[in-house]
């Protein structure tokens, strides 16, 4: 028998997890783009930064909505 926790999400829950993750994705690409059009090296690492944090973002919205 599984346990509550073990189903996966269903309906809204799922689907705000998965939006959360097309944003997060989306934030990932705009933080690399906006580093790739800057000069300044602290820019790039601010955006770097940005990038990764999204890039975390995605990983927990995406085990969200298994």
């Amino acid at each position: 028998m599984t346990e509550p926790h073990d189903r996966p999400p269903s309906g809204l829950p799922r689907t705000m997890a998965r939006l959360g993750m097309a944003l997060a994705a989306f934030g990932v690409f705009t933080c690399g783009w906006l580093a790739m059009r800057t000069d300044d090296w602290r820019r790039m690492a601010a955006y770097t930064l940005l990038a990764v944090g999204a890039a975390m973002a995605a990983s927990a919205f995406s085990r969200r909505a298994r």
